[in-house]
């Protein structure tokens, strides 16, 4: 299982405001802050970091699992508010799995975050 994972950034006012907004819909809110770094943790105690760089990044893609549909569109809905741009509306995947059904948003850095459940 993993416990946390951190997601490089260059601008990281915008992407910590971001993930703040994103990924509360599914449960996570914010919790240690140091300069340059912040935490989003889950009550189950795994956690995400939005971390500033001035090295190179690359996208990632990183995909949270949710409670139901309803939490899927939530976090699709927040992301885009947030300033993410669409990459897969909330739907069924049956190419993923009979059961899958998630959303995609891209942050405003283009690491592509995914919200799903099946």
């Amino acid at each position: 299982m993993i416990d946390h994972l951190t997601i490089k950034v260059k601008d990281f006012d915008r992407e910590a405001a971001f993930y703040e907004a994103a990924l509360a819909p599914l449960g996570y809110a914010k919790g240690a802050e140091f300069p340059g770094a912040v935490q989003f943790a889950a009550a189950d105690g795994s956690s995400v970091w939005v971390s500033r760089t001035d090295g190179e990044t690359a996208p990632v893609h990183v995909a949270f699992g949710t409670k139901d549909e309803e939490a899927v569109k939530a976090f699709h809905k927040a992301g885009l508010a947030a300033g993410g741009t669409d990459n897969g509306e909330p739907g069924p995947r049956p190419n993923y799995g009979p059961t899958y059904y998630a959303a995609f948003v891209h942050d405003p850095e283009g690491n592509n975050i995914e919200a799903c459940i099946h």
